[in-house]
């Protein structure tokens, strides 16, 4: 069904209450406002609502006529986003609603701001399921969680008493002919190194070099999709520059989200004047070189060159020579694959790079299916800290979710699926943090999980787009589901 507008798009129920949940902020660690709101929407309905102090939510529907006596269903979605926006865009996320934008099967934000279908669709998805009196399904257990796009943490604290049955669908994956069966685990590693200063010389004039126009995505699922990263661009150039000349820096910073690829970078150089001509063709070079690179994933790519007041103190040579080797020694990328499932085992994303409070931080996003490899990546980063003089930490850590080779759920699932759509489902694992992995030593049973979801594109970004149409299908997907289930 083609919809002419917006207000035509939210007589779907689906869509309705996703458009309601864009009205309300919810970025990580600021979901109480959210969470009120859906819990007091559950309460007005007359179900079981439980909230817990991490503004986590249970909500329970009955079992229809019939399916009394089946086993419960639990779907799960989280309810916080990534908050990304373009640099010229003014948007508030702790306050400003997000604006939607229809454009035939596509909505967006018009590449203003991230959309928030990860995993606001899924939970716009699991409403329309609880207040829907004509579906027919066993108990249902809609679970929402905060705070996992930062660090798991709603997931992992969940009350293992709000689990009564094994068996869960989670509503978070991004292409609606899949089925989810497992998911990488992950951390974060925060290096930081301590800043030493030198008095601003009176011959250097200040540039400032910007790097934009990548495309960004998720530090996971789009890892292996050739994407430039902004803050490893800004190295390479950094590193090139000082094989010529001589330079200090300002100020420098790239990235704004260890979970993102970074889209952006800039740096402000110190330099006497006879080098300016140099730098600026040594700019220039790398710029079109690197635009070769990466002619299909980053056309809009460019570097800026303009000048720049410096500050009265800049970065001694010592400390920016660390800075660009540290940069260029963090693992960032694939590390390793799955070759019999073709899909990425391992990897990092070097998210972050700012100075703060007399330190200079790099901050990366590891994730691994198996420990062993997620430990081999820490332990780089280690040695780049041991030789360079630098302070490691890890945090925000989650568990892996080990895909299980016989699933009544998932033949379910399948089986739903070529029924209604004429064709097989591909099964997969995903090089992507889920919750399911949060969830197994909470259920006593083995868990039986999927993931599911709607086709949804750069997530993390700006670009941020979703199918309606896939949408409509997965949800009419999830209903069969539901109604098929032993």
């Amino acid at each position: 069904m083609a919809y002419k507008s917006i207000e035509d798009l939210i007589k779907n129920r689906v869509f309705y209450h996703f458009s309601e949940i864009s009205r309300i902020p919810r970025q990580t660690f600021f979901e109480k406002e959210i969470s009120d709101f859906i819990s007091n929407w559950a309460k007005n309905l007359a179900l079981e609502v439980k909230q817990d102090e991490r503004y986590n939510l249970l909500i329970r529907k009955p079992a229809t006529l019939g399916y009394e006596d089946k086993k419960p269903i639990i779907i799960q979605a989280h309810i916080d986003m990534v908050c990304e926006k373009k640099p010229e865009v003014e948007h508030d996320f702790k306050k400003d609603p997000i604006k939607l934008v229809l454009d035939g099967d596509i909505l967006s934000t018009g590449n203003r701001t991230t959309l928030g279908a990860d995993d606001g669709i899924g939970v716009a998805m699991a409403m329309a399921v609880l207040e829907d009196k004509h579906l027919k399904h066993p108990q249902i257990d809609v679970i929402l969680t905060t705070a996992e796009e930062e660090d798991m943490s709603g997931a992992l604290n969940v009350d293992r008493t709000w689990f009564n049955t094994n068996r869960l669908i989670n509503i978070d994956h991004v292409v609606d002919n899949e089925i989810i069966a497992g998911s990488c685990g992950g951390k974060g590693a925060e290096l930081k190194f301590p800043l030493e200063y030198t008095e601003k010389p009176n011959n250097y004039q200040g540039y400032k070099i910007k790097i934009s126009g990548l495309r960004g995505g998720h530090s996971g699922e789009d890892i292996h999709k050739g994407r430039a990263n902004a803050n490893i661009l800004m190295a390479e150039l950094l590193n090139l520059l000082r094989e010529k000349i001589d330079f200090l820096i300002s100020d420098l910073k790239g990235g704004n989200f260890r979970l993102a690829i970074p889209r952006e970078a800039y740096v402000t150089v110190a330099l006497e004047e006879k080098n300016i001509e140099c730098f600026k063709e040594l700019v220039s070079n790398f710029e079109n070189e690197i635009k070769k690179v990466y002619e299909e994933t980053a056309k809009d790519l460019k570097i800026e060159v303009s000048e720049e007041k410096l500050a009265e103190k800049l970065l001694s040579k010592e400390t920016v020579y660390k800075i660009i080797d540290a940069i260029i020694l963090s693992p960032n990328g694939i590390s390793n694959m799955i070759g019999s499932l073709n899909v990425v085992e391992s990897s990092c994303n070097l998210g972050e790079v700012y100075i703060e409070e007399n330190y200079i931080y790099l901050v990366t996003e590891i994730r691994a299916t198996f420990e062993k490899n997620k430990n081999y990546i820490y332990n780089k980063i280690s040695l780049i800290a041991k030789y360079l003089g630098g302070e490691l930490k890890d945090f925000a850590e989650y568990p892996s979710w080990t895909y299980r080779a016989n699933s009544s759920l998932r033949n379910t699932a399948n089986k739903v699926y070529s029924e209604i759509f004429g064709e097989e489902i591909k099964t997969l694992a995903v090089h992507a943090g889920l919750e399911c992995g949060c969830f197994v030593d909470k259920i006593e049973e083995d868990m039986d999980a999927i993931s599911i979801g709607p086709n949804t594109w750069d997530l993390h970004s700006p670009s941020e787009r979703l199918s309606i149409s896939s949408a409509e299908k997965v949800y009419n997907y999830l209903v069969k589901i539901l109604e098929n289930l032993d």
